[in-house]
C-alpha cells in the first residue's frame, strides 16, 4: 500500500493533471489521512477546483472532522505531494456515507465443521452468485445442526 501512495504524485503528473485522477488520487489520501476509525463515518464525496467535500454522517461528525480539517489538509497534500486540495467541506449526507462503506465480511459460526465434506465445500465454492452460495451454506449449516440435535 505504501508504493502505492508514494506513486500518487507521478500518476497524478501522467495523467496530464486529468480531473478525474486527481479526484480518485484525492479520495484516496483521505481515507488514509482520516484512518479506518474515521472512514467509518464518512466518506469522500467529490474534488472540485481543489476544494475536497466529504459526506458525514451528522452534525457531531460535521463539526469534530471541521476541527481536524487544517490536520487533514496538510496529510492529503503531503501524501499526494502537491497542494491539491486547498479545502474540505464537510456536509452531512448520511445516505452517500452509508451507500460507500463496503460490505461487512459475512461470518458463519458452524457447529459441525468436521462434517462438512470436501464435496459440500467444493460444491459451494462452484456457486458464482454470493447470495446464493451464501444461503447455500446456511442451509447446509442449519441442516447439519438439526440432524445433530
Amino acid at each position: 500500500m505504501n508504493s502505492l501512495l508514494k506513486m500518487l504524485p507521478q500518476m497524478i503528473r501522467l495523467s496530464g493533471d486529468n480531473e478525474e485522477v486527481r479526484e480518485q488520487a484525492a479520495f484516496a489520501a483521505w481515507r488514509i489521512a482520516a484512518g479506518e476509525g474515521v472512514a467509518g463515518g464518512c466518506a469522500p464525496f467529490r474534488l472540485y477546483q481543489k476544494h475536497l467535500v466529504i459526506a458525514v454522517l451528522d452534525q457531531i461528525w460535521k463539526k469534530q472532522l471541521e476541527q481536524m480539517s487544517g490536520q487533514y489538509l496538510f496529510r492529503i497534500n503531503s501524501l499526494l505531494g502537491a497542494p491539491l486540495v486547498t479545502f474540505i467541506e464537510f456536509r452531512v449526507d448520511r445516505e452517500h456515507v452509508l451507500r460507500e462503506r463496503p460490505p461487512e465480511p459475512t461470518h458463519y459460526e458452524f457447529h459441525h465443521t468436521e462434517e462438512i465434506s470436501a464435496d459440500l465445500a467444493a460444491a459451494a465454492e462452484r456457486i458464482k452468485d454470493e447470495r446464493l452460495r451464501a444461503q447455500f451454506l446456511r442451509t447446509a449449516a442449519k441442516c447439519l445442526e438439526r440432524r445433530g440435535a
